[in-house]
């Protein structure tokens, strides 16, 4: 009798582990917390003669049951939490540090020395390219200066730099020998003239003394509250910059507080069932605009990462700026009615009606300080007559021309964009003299 009492049981637990998912998949009866992060939606494959012929239904469907069955997203939080409990994680900018410390996995690579590698060949390629940025750099500030637009670099903060104690040490990650865009380019402006605030200094100096952190242990970015404080330096450089009396900063005291986004963006994209349990407290301040009639707010134009978030959570941004656009990475618009992509911009035009242009990259993106900005920039600022434009975009075309391989290249691009031959040779050497305008300037 017991036996069969047992059985029944059991029965009982394999009929709910087998239908209690297939009514979730079916009929969603039960909130599920949803999965962070970029997350690919594969659709239900159509059941065809063909597909199923072929055998490629059936692994579609495999792959479709695989990444909808009820619970997915519960089963795949106890999966990374067993995992995470041999300190290892499948989300694929994450890596897990020491004292359960969160990193990017690009500040990672930087710190050991091998992140230059994805942008250069070797060392002496690399400062090539800095050199050539820098050039470029230096040649946008004049030309801006010169129409009442002041630029300058902010190098944000990274944690491996901040905070290099607790990144991890294993065999998984040797010191190469590449340079790092960190240990160049802040001598590099002092030494060229380049506008610039370097909040990674300022902060390698003060975290010894500072009563908050300034990275949170689960996040990549800034901290909220170090955001706060760094940014009314920030705020002080641009009136120092442009002689404007721009609106202050009143920063109250700071309290703890559970972690706000993005403190703790990378723990997020671990998802994971539990919150890990921080060593220190995440701590807040409420900021307000201290009233001043004489105070003028600026047209900001940032162009760079995504360590300006903070700053957009954190500040009265409205109260601070007449308009701050938000350029992403030379691409995607944000805080910015008219456009959502720079390749609605007229530049120019953007660029004279702001104040401060400001490229905000933190210490391991500033490899890639151009982002297409710079190059675009100074070709358009250059001011050339449109009879010599016209002349340099003929003779990139003449060179398409005559080499075989590029002009055939373009044919099929044009065959399949759909336009025409014509087309496609004026865009793209526009798309050369762009990417590299130096080469046709004097």
């Amino acid at each position: 009798m017991k036996k069969n009492g047992l059985y029944i049981v059991l029965f009982a637990l394999l009929m709910v582990l087998l239908f209690v998912p297939i009514i979730q998949q079916t009929l969603h009866p039960f909130q599920v917390k949803p999965l962070n992060g970029a997350v690919v939606k594969v659709e239900k494959p159509q059941l065809e003669f063909e597909s199923y012929k072929d055998m490629s239904y059936q692994g579609q469907l495999e792959q479709y049951v695989a990444s909808n069955f009820g619970f997915h997203e519960f089963v795949i939080r106890l999966y990374n939490q067993y995992v995470f409990l041999y300190r290892k994680t499948y989300a694929n900018d994450v890596v897990i540090g020491k004292d359960k410390w969160l990193y990017s996995k690009k500040s990672v690579f930087d710190h050991y020395r091998q992140e230059s590698r994805l942008y250069s060949e070797n060392n002496e390629m690399l400062m090539q390219r800095f050199e050539k940025d820098l050039e470029r750099l230096k040649k946008v500030q004049d030309l801006l200066d010169e129409r009442g637009t002041k630029l300058f670099v902010l190098i944000g903060p990274s944690k491996d730099v901040v905070y290099p104690e607790h990144l991890p040490q294993n065999g998984n990650y040797v010191m190469g020998d590449g340079l790092r865009a960190i240990d160049y380019y802040p001598q590099a402006f002092a030494e060229n003239g380049i506008n610039f605030v370097d909040v990674c200094a300022w902060f390698q100096q003060m975290k010894d003394t500072v009563s908050y952190p300034l990275f949170p242990e689960r996040g990549m970015h800034w901290s909220n509250l170090a955001c706060i404080h760094a940014s009314d330096s920030i705020i002080r450089y641009m009136e120092q910059l442009t002689g404007k009396n721009m609106p202050n900063l009143r920063i109250g005291s700071m309290f703890p507080d559970e972690p706000r986004n993005p403190d703790n963006d990378l723990e997020q994209n671990i998802n994971l069932l539990w919150k890990i349990r921080p060593l220190e407290q995440n701590y807040y301040a409420q900021v307000e605009i201290i009233p001043d009639s004489t105070a003028q707010r600026l047209r900001l134009i940032n162009m760079g990462d995504s360590f300006f978030w903070n700053m957009c959570y954190m500040l009265p941004m409205n109260d601070l700026f007449e308009s701050y656009h938000y350029w992403y990475y030379f691409n995607t618009i944000y805080y910015d009615k008219e456009h959502t992509n720079v390749s609605q911009l007229d530049l120019i035009e953007e660029l004279e009606q702001a104040d401060v242009v400001m490229i905000l990259l933190s210490a391991n993106q500033l490899y890639d300080i151009n982002h297409g900005f710079l190059s675009q920039a100074l070709a358009k600022l250059s001011a050339i007559d449109p009879d010599e434009l016209d002349n340099i975009l003929e003779s990139i075309k003449e060179n398409m021309r005559a080499n075989e391989v590029w002009f055939q290249s373009l044919k099929e691009k044009a065959e399949q964009q759909g336009k025409t031959l014509e087309q496609v040779m004026d865009e793209d050497a526009l798309y050369v003299f762009n990417q590299n305008p130096e080469n046709f300037l004097n």
